[in-house]
């Protein structure tokens, strides 16, 4: 998520897009034998449904192989009704359970499947590379959740990496021509960092309840815009604007990460087009790196810093800007300005530059060797 910072953002603070429960799991009774299938298949992705059974301890278990050539996977629980789902355990081929704040490394506390969440949560391997796609079988315990599938991408790593872009607008004070200088920003950033982006014609989506939507993924008619997404790219939903008090945002993606592969509500981002507006005039530098920005949280990528400058993200080789040493004004709020030199180049710091500082020409266009890295082993990449 990235906030306007020329707007009081006061009561916002960042988050998971779409909700995370550490409790409250419940644990189903009855046992599940869906039969595993695939779903959509291109020369190196590949979905599938698990079979899942229920053991004694009132947990669903499953398991998937991993091939020898196997480079990534998102391993993803579904919840009817947005209920909470999570995993509890996910362990590699060596027994190690990735999950366990035991284990090292670990995802625990970083994974939205071992914090569960309203209606989807995932586990990413690898989102960081402390983590590797190991050849062999990984098995997996769950909470509560109505279908497990897995996304897994096997194949050989290209010398160069592309990754597929489907832009959306929504709303009539915009066309899709307005968004061309702001996807070649995008386009420009993640090129200079060792990733070709194709980016698809765009989408106009002329539905007036699309216009302006809720940032939360679980709204009905968030889910429905979301939900048309293709399963081929990263989907980029440029609304008119947001509801409420979303409108102070300028984008929000829909999980770290969201979901690859599978259309449902959580298979994009959100990026305002008001927000990057002054009157009609879009700003396009500020869009494209937010655009960015909100890509990179979808595929997997944390703020390098959050916003108190005491928390930071589990990529050993990106800046981080402390609140102990660089909150210069003590206002708990690690600005852009205050954190020069210290993160606040990077695609990924939590906020954007102000707006004197753009003019002056700072920009937010930098990931580190080990983020790409991230991204180059996505899932959806090709």
């Amino acid at each position: 998520m990235r906030i306007n910072r020329n707007l009081s953002h006061s009561a916002i603070i960042f988050f998971i897009a779409f909700l995370l429960v550490a409790s409250g799991c419940s644990k189903k009774e009855s046992s599940s034998s869906e039969t595993s299938s695939a779903e959509s298949t291109t020369s190196n992705f590949a979905v599938s449904e698990i079979t899942q059974t229920v053991g004694g301890d009132g947990y669903y278990a499953g398991s998937f192989d991993v091939p020898a050539n196997g480079i990534s996977f998102i391993l993803s629980s579904f919840k009817d009704n947005n209920a909470s789902t999570a995993f509890y355990s996910l362990s590699d081929p060596d027994e190690t359970d990735i999950l366990s704040a035991s284990s090292t490394p670990n995802l625990y506390g970083a994974a939205s499947g071992s914090l569960g969440s309203a209606g989807y949560a995932n586990v990413l391997v690898p989102q960081s590379p402390s983590f590797s796609a190991k050849a062999g079988t990984w098995t997996y315990k769950a909470y509560n959740n109505d279908s497990v599938k897995l996304a897994l991408r096997s194949g050989s790593i290209p010398s160069s990496t592309t990754i597929v872009v489907q832009p959306y607008i929504t709303g009539t004070t915009w066309a899709a021509g307005d968004l061309s200088a702001a996807l070649s920003v995008m386009s420009s950033i993640y090129s200079t960092n060792g990733i070709t982006l194709t980016i698809n014609s765009t989408i106009t989506i002329s539905d007036s309840q699309y216009a302006a939507v809720s940032g939360t993924f679980t709204d009905s008619t968030t889910s429905a815009l979301v939900s048309q997404g293709g399963t081929a790219a990263v989907n980029l939903f440029f609304i008119e604007d947001y509801t409420g008090s979303w409108s102070e945002i300028l984008g929000n993606a829909a999980g770290i990460p969201g979901s690859m592969g599978i259309a449902n509500s959580w298979n994009g981002v959100l990026n305002s087009l008001s927000a990057h507006a002054s009157g009609t005039t879009l700003d396009s530098q500020l869009l494209g790196e937010t655009a960015a920005h909100e890509m990179g949280h979808q595929l997997g990528l944390f703020h390098t810093t959050e916003q108190g400058g005491t928390e930071f993200d589990i990529i050993s080789d990106t800046a981080e800007c402390p609140k102990s040493s660089r909150d210069n004004d003590s206002n708990g709020k690690m600005s852009a300005e205050e954190c020069e030199g210290y993160g606040a180049e990077n695609v990924m710091f939590w906020t954007a530059w102000s707006s004197s500082s753009r003019s002056a020409g700072k920009k937010q266009e930098t990931l580190s060797g080990l983020q790409q890295q991230v991204l180059k082993y996505s899932p959806i990449a090709k």
